[in-house]
């Protein structure tokens, strides 16, 4: 597969929009190829060895005839000269002597990753030192150094006739007053596209937390035609909220270095240095070349398609494209319309709830008795995946049960790393005390959606907690 985009990702791409949206076929749709692209994000370069996986997405993407290269940020780790000498250098190696051109921006780490605590720790026992932090060497002079490129807050590059704009890390709050000055340049059917490294507040899953505070949104909302990837958040494509269409089109662009976890989940969101205090082990963040993402896209006359590619496994396709309609008011990826349509996972037919109880330790080494739960991973529709798992203790008076969520160990990798059977844990402290209660499994789709539930038995926990809270402080 090179220049043009193969019928199986096509088809699958076909399947999954009509699929979720109900929209019409976009069979014959798509018209000439335009232009082609690669998208990947937070590579986080430090010494030379970090750079395996951008150098395989470099060689795919040169591989399918790219026309260039968009990387929304963080594109060092630690913020040095050096990080950004090595990522230069792994792009030579793949495009010296090509007419790909390079489109980067600034993420925080590229301004201030040297005085990050545990990153900062791990640069200086690699030999590394602040002294040649981008910052503090003038970022602007190194980049036009290292890139031989104008470092400017806002910038336009024009590919084969489409514009990218770009914002810095520290100026993507003057995008919108750049937008109301140069906007009018950019107005009428032909798509163009914006980058920048903080989530785009209000539009994907993602753009909850460290978000660009409005900023893209206020810019783009008078813009239809607009295509934005943003990066920053690390989480991985699986969730089918990682594309949003509203005023303009939001895609969340996953990290190639490693992914993060959604909060409120007892094995995921928790902190990079390993914080938790919870029994269940959770998903490390931080797994050195392992689970980086990003896209393939290609431009048509009708129809704009994102390959969705995981560069681990040697660039194959990591979940069906998302296909992107250019004419008409088609908005296939409005979340509303797609929650709606959306299918809920089921347990296999048959599919039991075991339980038991085990002895083991929590992250502060702390002893614990946990509550095991091990049940079939839920089967979703075609081309989807589970997002979450929810296990209740409901007692059967009435009174407030416990709830607790998990995601699938290989929420962050490919369907075919699914296990076979989940296991969850937690403690037995939080459990409903001197009262009947059922132990519920539920699977959820990423809009919602609930499984049939799977249900245990009644179980009855004796009271022991006051005792437990009343000899903890004992030697």
């Amino acid at each position: 597969m090179n220049a043009d985009v193969s019928r199986r990702v096509f088809i699958g791409g076909a399947f999954a929009l009509a699929g979720l949206a109900g929209c019409r076929s976009v069979f014959g749709r798509l018209g000439a190829l335009r232009l082609g692209f690669g998208v990947v994000s937070d590579p986080h370069v430090t010494t030379p060895e970090s750079c395996a996986l951008l150098e395989k997405a470099f060689r795919h993407f040169k591989s399918r005839g790219a026309d260039a290269v968009v990387v929304p940020g963080d594109l060092t780790d630690w913020g040095l000269r050096s990080g950004l000498e090595n990522f230069k250098v792994t792009w030579d190696r793949v495009f010296a002597g090509t007419d790909v051109a390079p489109l980067f921006c600034t993420g925080n780490h590229d301004l201030e990753g040297w005085k990050y605590g545990d990153m900062a720790m791990e640069m200086h026992a690699n030999g590394y030192s602040e002294d040649e932090a981008l910052t503090k060497l003038g970022l602007a002079a190194e980049w036009e150094r290292v890139f031989g490129e104008k470092y400017e807050p806002v910038r336009v590059r024009t590919v084969k006739g489409f514009d990218f704009i770009s914002a810095e890390w520290n100026s993507f709050g003057k995008f919108p007053e750049w937008m109301s000055a140069n906007g009018e340049r950019f107005k009428g059917g032909r798509p163009f596209f914006y980058f920048q490294h903080p989530p785009a507040r209000g539009t994907t899953s993602d753009s909850g937390g460290w978000d660009d505070k409005g900023a893209a949104r206020s810019a783009l909302k008078d813009f239809p035609n607009a295509i934005a990837f943003t990066g920053h958040s690390h989480r991985p494509f699986c969730d089918e909220r990682s594309i949003w269409q509203g005023e303009f089109t939001s895609i969340a662009t996953p990290s190639l270095s490693y992914a993060s976890f959604p909060p409120g989940h007892e094995n995921g969101g928790g902190k990079r240095n390993g914080t938790s205090l919870q029994a269940m082990p959770v998903i490390p963040d931080r797994r050195d070349l392992r689970g980086g993402q990003g896209f393939y896209v290609s431009v048509y006359d009708d129809s704009i398609v994102v390959e969705r590619l995981d560069i681990e496994e040697d660039c194959v396709e990591g979940a069906p494209a998302w296909i992107i309609p250019l004419s008409g008011s088609e908005k296939p990826y409005a979340f509303a319309s797609r929650a709606e349509a959306s299918v809920a996972p089921e347990f296999p037919s048959g599919a039991r709830l075991r339980i038991d109880t085990r002895n083991t330790e929590n992250r502060s080494g702390k002893w614990v008795v946990v509550m095991n739960c091990v049940f079939p991973s839920a089967v979703p529709p075609a081309g989807e995946r589970v997002f979450d798992y929810e296990i209740r203790a409901v007692p059967t008076d009435g009174s407030k049960p416990m709830v607790k969520k998990f995601l699938s160990p290989a929420y962050s990798r490919m369907a075919k790393y699914e296990p076979r059977n989940q296991r969850f844990w937690f403690d037995v402290a939080e459990l409903p005390q001197d009262v009947d209660y059922v132990v519920e499994v539920r699977a959820f789709n990423c809009f919602g959606k609930a499984s049939r539930p799977l249900v245990s038995g009644v179980w009855h926990s004796v009271p022991g907690l006051d005792k437990v809270k009343k000899s903890s402080g004992k030697k």
